[in-house]
């Protein structure tokens, strides 16, 4: 096979595979074997033949050449593809191709592979950029500096701004950032982890719904000039559009960066036009002071403040829905609302901060001109616990207010922060429905009865289900003369030894004593036996009682931040009963055994019986007393376990009647 891309290149298809940063899962002297970015697979199927410079993927059958691979991967030309490649290798002669300079006789796709004599003879050393690779590249692969080559002149106009602020740039008109916006996303594309990433259980989005919203990911930032004389070849303009901002050296390029990488998330306005743009973080900022636990920034926008001639970002509102909605929600956080809109169908707005509400203000009004009529606030569940996010709510209801509309406090489930997290969790329960009602089934007699879930009456259905099981192929014996179920009447004989008597044992879960009993002494006997392993324990359930507009510092949070707040135990007075009641369970249950019933009778829904006072599923911050024969014990939910604390039950407010 002759090589398509001759050795005069000043660089081979394994710098190109650093750049474009593929898992490398097998070397070899000749090749490597990387994760396939075409497919998605990632078993290493994908061929790298450093000899001559082709690659194939072994399992989707992509394949070509080192530019092929590069340009395919950035929606370019193998032109473009290759000096791309040599301005981030910093290999061989990039001027060729750009206005007012002259074109010089490097290979490009499609000439053959002739050369001036000024292209170089020996391929450049690999060399692995930041922005390639995020590591310092190795002695052996650093590309040595021309010492002799004088620096570059200063352009003028850095030379008239050196000692004054740097210009910023008016912001563009809204059509025309929609259109530059809108011809950059449709120039790159989304990587399969992150699509993979928007398709997880966390997200729960379609592939649908992720090409609808023009989700893409962030390009590398060696990638920034080209993408800009790209958009300016199209018409685009370039100033005044949050991200783009003329270089040093006199062209126009845009904020992108290694250390910045993750998902590009369009910021759209009721009328449909982009505004803007957020980048959901691959990898958080975090200063370098921040403690452990601090999560760091997660969002950032695509600005390109204090940039020459450019723009600050601003923090558009985004909307995603009907912009004609009679009721419309308000959260915090572009994606999350993206994602509840398409859980609930529902008309959503979303501010970056929770207290940056300014920018809803004239949003409002025209929403109440479109025929809005109620905007429910819909912020994260921290509005109970944070000051700042709960004035931020109450900002909300009173910018409604001022144009006419009603405003509604939404609250959830706080075991789950966000109403994104609180509808996925609906959806999987939804899902998971079928198969809680066939684990249910899966219980013996003798588990449920333990569990008071039945009575004797359910092991009498037991033995009917098994009579009928016998005597289905016999439909003479389906009813008798007068009508009765010949079944029904035999529901009191109980089964003989044997086969009959192993499988009726085996079946309402009973031992070899019990069912013994049963046979010999009848259905009393053995509820007395059974009784006897069960017992009731009375436990209670105390919530954070809020007063209005309140916040408690620890509210639905762990003991550690009931501890930061300065409380050594929960203080029983910032309480009140939600619940009393009885659980029965098995006689030899742990406490801990106990408390697990509780969480899953009681973390995602409340009985109907307690949702008169209950005012939210057990979640963290809530105090679970147990009372038996032992004495009280009194436990913390901290998240998905629980703390033993003290606590004084007679400081906490009385429980509040049904509704």
């Amino acid at each position: 096979m002759d090589d398509p891309y001759p050795q005069e290149f000043p660089f081979g298809i394994q710098d190109v595979a650093e750049l474009l940063q593929l898992r490398v899962r097998r070397r070899q002297p000749d090749s490597m074997y990387t994760d396939c970015p075409f497919c998605g697979d990632r078993r290493g199927k994908m061929n790298i033949n450093f000899t001559k410079n082709v690659w194939r993927c072994n399992y989707c059958g992509e394949s070509g050449g080192m530019l092929s691979l590069y340009a395919r991967l950035n929606n370019t030309t193998n032109s473009d593809a290759y000096r791309e490649i040599s301005d981030a290798l910093l290999a061989g002669d990039t001027s060729w191709g750009y206005e007012g300079t002259e074109r010089k006789g490097m290979p490009y796709a499609g000439s053959g592979g002739g050369t001036l004599s000024n292209a170089p003879q020996k391929a450049a050393e690999p060399f692995t950029s930041n922005i390639a690779g995020g590591k310092k590249a190795p002695e052996s692969m650093s590309v040595r500096a021309d010492t002799n080559k004088e620096p570059e002149a200063r352009p003028s106009y850095m030379n008239l701004q050196a000692d004054m602020e740097i210009p910023q740039a008016e912001r563009a008109g809204d059509q025309q950032v929609h259109q530059t916006y809108s011809l950059l996303l449709g120039m790159l594309n989304l990587t399969p982890a992150h699509r993979a990433h928007l398709k997880s259980e966390k997200r729960g989005l379609t592939d649908a719904q992720i090409d609808g919203y023009g989700f893409k990911s962030t390009p590398p930032g060696f990638l920034c000039r080209s993408l800009a004389e790209r958009l300016q070849r199209q018409g685009c303009i370039l100033e005044g559009v949050p991200g783009f901002y003329l270089h040093d050296k006199g062209y126009w390029t845009i904020r992108f960066s290694s250390r910045a990488s993750g998902i590009l998330i369009p910021a759209i306005g009721i009328d449909g036009l982009i505004r803007g743009m957020q980048i959901l973080l691959d990898i958080p900022f975090r200063d370098k002071d921040d403690p452990p636990g601090k999560a760091g920034t997660k969002y950032i926008w695509l600005s390109s403040a204090a940039k020459n001639r450019g723009v600050t970002s601003g923090s558009p509102v985004h909307f995603a829905g009907d912009p004609f909605s009679r009721t419309v929600y308000v959260t915090e956080g572009l994606l999350k609302a993206d994602i509840a809109h398409c859980l609930t169908d529902r008309a959503f707005v979303a501010v970056a901060g929770a207290n940056n509400v300014k920018p809803l203000e004239p949003l409002f009004a025209l929403m109440a001109q479109n025929g809005t009529e109620i905007v429910v606030e819909a912020y994260d569940m921290d509005k109970c616990s944070n000051a700042m996010t709960a004035r931020g709510s109450s900002q909300i209801c009173r910018m409604a207010g001022k144009y006419g509309m009603e405003c509604r406090r939404l609250t959830w489930n706080p075991n789950y922060k966000g109403i994104d997290d609180w509808q996925l969790a609906l959806r999987r329960e939804k899902r998971k429905a079928q198969a809680n009602r066939q684990d249910s089934e899966a219980l013996n007699f003798k588990e449920k009865y333990l569990l008071g879930q039945c009575g004797m009456d359910a092991m009498k259905q037991e033995m009917e289900n098994l009579r009928r099981e016998k005597h289905a192929c016999d439909s003479n014996r389906e009813s008798s003369q007068d009508g009765e179920s010949i079944v029904a009447k035999n529901l009191n004989k109980t089964p003989v030894s044997g086969h009959d008597g192993s499988r009726m044992m085996e079946k309402i879960g009973l031992t070899a004593e019990e069912y013994a009993v049963f046979c010999r002494d009848g259905v009393k006997a053995l509820e007395r036996m059974l009784d006897a392993q069960k017992r009731d324990c009375r436990f209670r359930i105390y919530q954070l009682a809020f007063e209005a507009g309140g916040t408690v510092p620890f509210a639905f949070k762990g003991i550690l931040d009931l501890y930061k707040a300065g409380y050594e135990q929960p203080p029983a007075a910032k309480y009140r009963l939600a619940a009393d009641s009885m659980l029965t369970c098995p006689a030899g249950w742990t406490d801990a055994e106990i408390l697990k019933r509780l969480s899953a009778c009681f973390g995602s829904r409340m009985p109907e019986e307690e949702k008169g006072s209950m005012e939210h599923p057990l979640a963290p911050s809530d105090v679970v007393e147990l009372k038996d024969e032992a004495g009280r014990r009194y436990f913390y939910v901290d998240g998905a376990g629980f703390e033993p604390v003290r606590f004084s039950p007679f400081l906490a407010k009385d429980r509040e009647p049904s509704k």
